[in-house]
């Protein structure tokens, strides 16, 4: 296995070090430990509340691995691939709380890659992700690896829990720039040329877009033919100067008959189902987690933080498997989080959980900085276990 660095640092209390023929490539530790007892989690079936265990670190080498270019959702609802995740990054996990899985922000402890045969698991959506056999996805009966005779594993039918595919970010081209300075300046009054009072990151976009363009990249008539890279510029523009998220319900408000029209327009180009309330005054966007995802990562809005999916619940089951296809050896990569999970491509995905503080005492993942102040509570050990 190739880390970026090893997973154990210093070792207090360190009597020696040995190898064993019976177990190529593993070094054993000698260490004086205070302790030897592990407390049994409030929740086990067991029918003893303490445990000996004479061992730290462990021997399975757990290293759930992804392609590289999987893209994982990062806490402001934007994504970036698997390869290019660093140690502290923010990105989305689950947990459960009061026997509800929700979504929760969370940080990259440690980041692995190794080289692997592969599998391509395809879902009823067209989503593709190619991962290792002792990876391990959610589904709806719990765990599984992707294959494996004497474990459970994935199948075609298998139902899976995610958020469903990923959105293509928006390209910054000219006219996506003009769409956005159009909702922004229109969305900020009907009389002159009047910015928004929007967010820090929407008045910066706003002036970095004007210092290329200049104001004439605003014009006083919205365009007769716009394309959709205007479409998504003017709906992030106008999300920024006048949207709002209330109770998962996602709303842009204005007076203007004409910018009204032209949110409507948008949307229906980038088919999200929507409508006008009675009074003419907002656009509503009929959406769920998903489809409000979705529109975060197709429009691209400065103000994203209104659209985090933090606190949101984890649904049973929505992606099929249709297929599982074995590939060649490939190089493969992993990382360990916060909450022992990530969203991979749209799929609640295990992570590399071998290193987590809790686990294994003094086994430290790379660049972890001893905090953890990214989750109000551990995970538990459901969202942190180990192979059996």
């Amino acid at each position: 296995m190739d880390r970026d660095e090893p997973a154990l640092l210093g070792l207090s209390g360190l009597v020696r070090s040995v190898r064993s023929p019976e177990f190529a490539g593993v070094v054993f530790h000698e260490v004086r430990a205070k302790s030897v007892l592990n407390r049994v989690p409030g929740g086990s079936p067991m029918p003893f509340s303490w445990t000996v265990n004479p061992y730290r670190g462990c021997t399975h080498g757990c290293v759930y691995c992804l392609d590289g270019e999987t893209p994982v959702l990062l806490a402001d609802g934007s994504t970036k691939t698997l390869a290019r995740l660093e140690v502290g990054d923010d990105i989305v996990g689950t947990n459960v709380v009061g026997g509800e899985r929700r979504y929760v922000r969370t940080k990259v402890l440690a980041h692995w890659r190794t080289a692997k045969r592969a599998y391509r698991i395809t879902l009823h959506d067209g989503t593709e992700i190619v991962a290792s056999g002792d990876h391990r996805f959610l589904t709806a009966d719990g765990w599984r690896h992707v294959t494996g005779p004497m474990r459970p594993h994935l199948t075609v039918g298998t139902e899976l829990v995610g958020t469903g595919a990923f959105a293509l970010p928006p390209e910054e081209t000219e006219s996506y720039q003009r769409g956005y300075l159009c909702g922004m300046v229109q969305g900020g009054g009907t009389q002159g040329f009047r910015v928004a009072l929007a967010g820090a990151e929407g008045i910066d976009r706003t002036e970095r877009y004007l210092s290329e363009l200049g104001t004439s990249a605003v014009p006083d008539e919205l365009p007769l033919a716009p394309g959709l890279d205007w479409h998504k510029g003017l709906l992030a523009g106008i999300f920024d100067a006048r949207g709002s998220v209330s109770d998962g319900v996602v709303r842009i408000f204005t007076r203007d008959a004409r910018l009204l029209d032209a949110i409507s327009l948008a949307l229906k180009e980038l088919d999200f189902e929507h409508s006008v309330t009675e009074n003419r005054r907002a656009v509503v966007l009929h959406a769920d987690l998903a489809e409000r995802l979705r529109f975060r990562q197709t429009v691209d809005p400065a103000m994203a933080s209104r659209l985090a999916v933090d606190g949101e619940l984890v649904p049973a089951a929505n992606l099929t498997v249709t297929s599982i296809e074995r590939l060649d050896g490939r190089r493969l990569y992993d990382i360990t989080t916060g909450t022992g999970d990530f969203i991979a491509d749209g799929i609640v995905s295990h992570n590399c959980s071998c290193s987590l503080p809790g686990h294994t005492p003094d086994a430290v993942p790379s660049g972890w900085d001893g905090s953890r102040d990214d989750q109000q509570q551990p995970a538990s050990e459901e969202d942190r276990g180990h192979l059996p």
